[in-house]
C-alpha cells in the first residue's frame, strides 16, 4: 500500500466515523502556519590552504560560482502550511490524525508531510492494531528531537501498564520525514536545485522512494525505563551506494542490500535531573563492484555508535547536554574498505537549522528518504564522527528562550581505518563544524504561537565561508 493510499485510507475513514450517529459530537483541530526566512552564505578571502579535500563547496558543479561571487546564496523567503490534527476514540476505533499540507514544491517542500503518529486502528484491552504513521516507542531518547517511527501496518501488544511489545509488520521507510525536520532543506542550491534538473526529472517533483522495512520493540518502564530494538531493511537499490552491481540489479530487479540494525538503552529519571544511554549497532552488506572496496562484489557493513543525554531542571531553566559517537569505517594498508561503520535511520538528530537542514551533516552514514548515503562533505555529508548538541531554555509565563548549540567533528580519513569506536582527540580531524542558535517564542495556551530564530555558522578559518540564518514564524490552532 503507497503511502497516499493509506493516508487516503485513513482520512477517508474518519470522515465516514463522523457521519455515523453517534451520541457524541467531536471536532478536527485546525493548524495553521507560516514561516518568514533569510540566509546569507558568502566566501571570505582567505589565504590559507584548505586542509582537508571536499569538506567545501568545490565538489559541487557550482563550485566556480562560489569562487568568484562575493555571495554564494542570499535567499529569502516564505512559506506556509494548514494541518489537520484529531486525536480520540469512538468504542474501540481509536485515531490520531496529524498532517500538515504545505505550500508546494515551489518553496522547496513536499506537498504533505505527516506528523510523528498518524494512524486509525483498533483497540481491545491486551493489544492496539493500527495503520499509518506511528512512533517508535523504543528509539534512543538521547537527543529530543530525534525521531522514527513507522509506516504502514503495526500492531502493540501490552499485556501490563508498563510493558509494551511493538511490531512494524510492514513499514514503507522513506526517512520519517517531518516538517520541522525538512522545512529549509531547500535554501541551498545543489546538484540537484531546479537549475541542474533536465525537464523529465522536473515533472517527477518530490517522488517519495519507499522500502520495505520491518521492525520490532520492547519498552518498559516510564521514569525510569528500558528499551530494545530491531529493524530489518531491504536496501535493494534504494540511494546512490547500493546502485552499483548492474548483473544482479538487472536479474533481480534490486541487488539484494540489505540491513539489519538494533539498540539497547535505558532512561533514568529523577525530580531535577534524567539520564539516557544507548547503543546502536548495525550488520549488512552491499554489494559492489567498486575499486575502493578490497574485495569487489560486497562490502559487509557491521557498525556501531552510543548516544547519551543528560537533563538537569532548575525552575524554569532546563540545560540539556546530548552526545552521538559512531564508529570508523574499516580499511586495508591499499586505502580500500575492508567494512563499512554504522548506518542511522530516521531522522537528523539535532535541531539547529545549519546542521540538521540545511547542510544534513550526519553523524555517521544514513539511510534517508534519498536512501543509503556515505559523503564525506560539508553539503548532505554522511560521516563518522562526534556529535554533541547544548540546549539552554527558560520559560517566564508564556515566553520561552532557547540557546542551542550544535559541534561536529569527523574522523581522520587518512591512514588506516580500524573500524572502531574513539574517544582520543588525535583520531579526528582538525576542523569542525559548529552552530550558535538563539530562539525566542510566544506561546499561549489558546494555541498561538509566534518567534523569532538567529543562527550563526561557525567554520575553520581555511575554508573562507561565513553564514548566518534568521528566521520568524507564526503558528495558530483552533
Amino acid at each position: 500500500m503507497k503511502p497516499l493510499i493509506y493516508l487516503t485510507f485513513v482520512i477517508f475513514n474518519f470522515l465516514v466515523l463522523n457521519f455515523i450517529p453517534f451520541t457524541r459530537v467531536y471536532g478536527i483541530g485546525l493548524e495553521f502556519g507560516i514561516y518568514g526566512y533569510e540566509l546569507f552564505l558568502k566566501e571570505n578571502q582567505n589565504t590559507k590552504p584548505l586542509e582537508v579535500p571536499n569538506w567545501d563547496f568545490h565538489n559541487q558543479r557550482w563550485g566556480q560560482v562560489f569562487r568568484n561571487d562575493a555571495y554564494l546564496n542570499r535567499s529569502s523567503g516564505e512559506s506556509g502550511f494548514v494541518g489537520l490534527k484529531d486525536k480520540n476514540n469512538r468504542n474501540q476505533i481509536h485515531w490520531n490524525l496529524d498532517v500538515q499540507l504545505t505550500t508546494g514544491p515551489e518553496t522547496g517542500l513536499r506537498n504533505y508531510y505527516l506528523g510523528k503518529n498518524h494512524f486509525l486502528g483498533y483497540q481491545s484491552k491486551l493489544f492496539f492494531l493500527g495503520v499509518g504513521r506511528r512512533e517508535h516507542l523504543f528509539s534512543p531518547k538521547s537527543f529530543s528531537t530525534q525521531y522514527d517511527g513507522g509506516e504502514g501496518l503495526f500492531l502493540e501488544i501490552k499485556p501490563e501498564s508498563n510493558l509494551t511489545f511493538q511490531f512494524m509488520i510492514w513499514d514503507f521507510y522513506s526517512g520519517s520525514l517531518l516538517l520541522s525536520k525538512d522545512q529549509f532543506h531547500g535554501l541551498l542550491r545543489t546538484e540537484s536545485s531546479s537549475e541542474f534538473l533536465t525537464s523529465e526529472k522536473k515533472n517527477e517533483g518530490f517522488s517519495r522512494s519507499h522500502h520495505r522495512r520491518h521492525s520490532f520493540g520492547i519498552h518498559y518502564g516510564e521514569s525510569n525505563s528500558l528499551r530494545l530494538g530491531f529493524h530489518y531493511l531491504e536496501l535493494g537499490g534504494f540511494g546512490p551506494n547500493t546502485k552499483d552491481h548492474p548483473s544482479e540489479t538487472k536479474k533481480n530487479s534490486a541487488d539484494g542490500d540489505s540491513l539489519f540494525s538494533g539498540n539497547f538503552g535505558f532512561g533514568i529519571q529523577f525530580e531535577t535531573l534524567s539520564f539516557a544511554f544507548d547503543f546502536l549497532w548495525c550488520k549488512g552488506s552491499d554489494r559492489t563492484r567498486s575499486q575502493i572496496a578490497e574485495k569487489p562484489g560486497t562490502i559487509p557493513i557491521a557498525g556501531e555508535a552510543i548516544q547519551i543525554g543528560t537533563e538537569l531542571k532548575l525552575g524554569e531553566f532546563k540545560i540539556r547536554s546530548s552526545h552521538f559517537l559512531s564508529d570508523t569505517a574499516e580499511t586495508n594498508q591499499n586505502h580500500q574498505i575492508v567494512k563499512e561503520g554504522y548506518v542511522s535511520m530516521g531522522t537528523h538528530p539535532s535541531q539547529t537549522p545549519y546542521l540538521s537542514q540545511i547542510f544534513r551533516m550526519f553523524p555517521s552514514a544514513a539511510v534517508t528518504e534519498s536512501g543509503y548515503e556515505k559523503n564525506f562533505a560539508l553539503i548532505e555529508g554522511r560521516a563518522f564522527g562526534y556529535l554533541t548538541e547544548l540546549v539552554l531554555s527558560y520559560q517566564y509565563q508564556q515566553v520561552i528562550v532557547k540557546l542551542i548549540g550544535n559541534y561536529f567533528v569527523p574522523y581522520h580519513q587518512n591512514g588506516l581505518l580500524d573500524g572502531r569506536i574513539h574517544f582520543q582527540k588525535r583520531q579526528f580531524e582538525k576542523f569542525f563544524v559548529a552552530e550558535g542558535m538563539l530562539e525566542v517564542a510566544l506561546k499561549s495556551e489558546e494555541g498561538f504561537e509566534l518567534g523569532v530564530g538567529l543562527s550563526q555558522l561557525y567554520l575553520p578559518e581555511s575554508m573562507g565561508i561565513s553564514s548566518n540564518f534568521g528566521y520568524v514564524y507564526g503558528r495558530y490552532q483552533i
